[in-house]
């Protein structure tokens, strides 16, 4: 027993200082290596479809995937940059806070009798909540058109990386084979037939985490994208981003973005908005507790519990970034354990 718990723990420490460690220095070939994923069934079709050889099938799958993700990128970037300016422009966050003091001021009858010490605590707090979150504010919008500007002034490393990651995923289409038989060949004869088991199971199991998280954010942020466009609000693309990035983290969820902002709409006296707010959590949380135990179970096979579990102990263990690598983690476990390169704890 306890020598599969070093084994285990010694499987996580060298799977989270290489996906820590390594992950940035190698993400050209990581992102080549998903976008080969990507076209190798267009590229398949083609080669079956057209005769064509599989380098034309690669080129000709390659140059649609970078015009469609280019077009919807650059549309979203540029749809982003123009709300994010807007908003950085916008006085409402004053108005909202003042509306806030307003309320707090309205208030005072509420706690009138209280002694005038804990009066004078009690605003004092209050007023540096407030400082606090108009700072906040600031600073993330600051953040946000900062980073883009960023990206605008380093285009040569942007396209750099760029052009590395495209030849690197039509390399990888194209030869798919012999660098996979060239990476087998490399190992001892009794292991390529494990590595192989392994590869093949954890490609499937992480290829269907992936899958589950975009399928899941990609409804979340059309959700609530038309529920912005119906309601009318402000910066419904910038919302929409910043809910479905909640979304992504399991911790945080859309209720993140949406219920404050429920809330600062009722203290503005928008009750409309608000509860249109409060209605678009209740929908977009039904909808993804009825969806998500399918969805994210058919694609990984593990158990919820279990993945719940993973999520807890890798976001205590590792921080936020546990909230993806705990999953991350027993989906390779799982694999290594089908192999027979781990033992099962099942067998003891």
């Amino acid at each position: 027993m306890l020598i599969k718990a070093a084994e285990l723990i010694l499987i996580l420490a060298v799977l989270y200082l290489a996906i820590t460690r390594l992950l940035m220095l190698f993400a050209p070939f990581l992102s080549a290596f998903l976008i080969a994923a990507l076209i190798e069934k267009p590229a398949g079709f083609l080669r079956k479809r057209f005769k064509l050889p599989r380098g034309a099938a690669s080129a000709l799958s390659l140059m649609a995937f970078v015009l469609l993700a280019g077009s919807v990128a650059g549309f979203l970037f540029y749809r982003l940059f123009i709300e994010v300016w807007d908003l950085a422009r916008d006085t409402s966050f004053q108005s909202i806070l003042d509306r806030i003091n307003e309320f707090i001021d309205m208030s005072g009858n509420w706690y009138a009798g209280l002694p005038a010490e804990v009066i004078r605590t009690i605003e004092s707090n209050f007023e540096g909540v407030l400082s606090r979150l108009g700072d906040t504010a600031a600073n993330v919008i600051k953040s946000l058109l900062n980073g883009m500007l960023d990206i605008l002034t380093s285009l040569p490393q942007v396209l750099l990386y760029i052009v590395i990651t495209l030849v690197a995923a039509f390399f990888i289409s194209r030869d798919r084979e012999k660098i996979s038989r060239f990476v087998f060949s490399q190992l001892p004869q009794g292991w390529r037939s494990k590595a192989k088991n392994v590869k093949d199971d954890l490609l499937l199991a992480l290829a269907g985490y992936i899958r589950a998280l975009l399928i899941l954010v990609t409804i979340t942020f059309f959700e609530v994208l038309a529920g912005y466009t119906i309601l009318g609000v402000n910066y419904a693309l910038f919302l929409a981003i910043l809910t479905a990035f909640a979304d992504l983290m399991p911790v945080l969820g859309p209720g993140t973005i949406l219920i404050p902002g429920a809330a600062i709409y009722l203290i503005n006296g928008n009750y409309f908005l608000a509860a249109g707010f409060f209605i678009l959590y209740i929908l977009v949380t039904i909808v993804r507790q009825l969806l998500e135990p399918r969805i994210v179970g058919g694609n990984i096979g593990i158990h919820p519990l279990v993945t719940l579990l993973c999520i807890y102990f890798g976001y205590r263990i590792f921080g936020i970034s546990g909230l993806i690598l705990g999953p991350v983690f027993a989906v390779v476990i799982k694999s290594m354990q089908k192999a027979g390169i781990l033992p099962s704890w099942r067998s003891s």
